[in-house]
């Protein structure tokens, strides 16, 4: 027909599980764990990128400030994923002693990122005992604590 267009969008997503729970505890304060989460962009676009992450964080004594943070990696730039980076867990004392303080926690982040062709991208995380130490720390994915996920959806 004169004077019409038509175009189809092929939708492309993808979604990936951390198969189990990551233990950053005997890991240096500070250091990028690949947690083995990890999927491919599979053309240039612009994605969406959707994770949740799940953290479990211990300290004990009484004066600490210990976190938890994740990160997406974009393996084949080799560079953070911008906007990727969030706090998953934090506990911040400073009183008489305690036992101990720990919980889990979730953090979430949605972006969008655009790329000039395929990229893998994976989460990584890491502690940071900033004063005092942590006792436990991890990234967990289980029946129990829930799911890290990773997503993307091809937006443009």
């Amino acid at each position: 027909m004169p004077g019409t267009s038509a175009s189809l969008r092929l939708i492309e997503h993808g979604y990936a599980v951390l198969p189990q729970s990551v233990n950053l505890q005997p890991t240096a304060s500070g250091a990028w764990v690949d947690t083995g989460l990890q999927l491919t962009l599979p053309s240039a676009g612009t994605y969406q990128l959707d994770t949740t992450v799940r953290g479990n964080l211990q300290a004990s004594g009484n004066n600490f400030n210990v976190w938890l943070q994740a990160r997406l990696w974009d393996i084949t730039a080799g560079a953070v994923v911008p906007d990727s980076e969030c706090i998953v867990q934090q506990y911040w004392l400073t009183q008489a002693d305690v036992a101990s303080l720990g919980g889990n926690a979730a953090a979430s982040v949605l972006i969008e990122y655009s790329v000039p062709g395929p990229r893998s991208i994976r989460l990584e995380a890491s502690r940071i005992n900033l004063q005092g130490a942590s006792i436990q720390a991890g990234i967990g994915s289980d029946t129990v604590s829930g799911r890290t996920t990773l997503r993307y959806e091809r937006v443009a």
